[in-house]
């Protein structure tokens, strides 16, 4: 038997503003991610830690090739449906 969660308020809330941390950090660590890769390949050292970037090659799947090779009809019949839980953020205004 599975115990009923209660969300409070102060949950929604906690939940929003570490939605828009997490959304402001992954800016951030995409802009300072693109001046590495501009700045290339080595060892970069701070103070308190060291980044290596390296550049690697590995395969990836061609998809548009893939369905005009296969087509849509198999694509379909080999494609399975699993659940995935959304959560859509709106700020209220009061």
């Amino acid at each position: 038997m599975s115990k009923k969660v209660v969300i409070t308020e102060a949950m929604v809330d906690e939940l929003a503003q570490v939605r828009d941390q997490l959304s402001a950090l992954n800016a951030r660590e995409a802009h300072l991610k693109k001046l590495f890769r501009e700045a290339g390949a080595a060892i970069y050292r701070g103070r308190h830690h060291q980044i290596e970037v390296v550049f690697t090659s590995r395969p990836q799947l061609d998809m548009d090739a893939t369905r005009a090779a296969l087509g849509e009809e198999w694509i379909r019949s080999h494609t399975k449906t699993v659940e995935v839980m959304n959560l859509r953020q709106m700020e209220l205004v009061l």
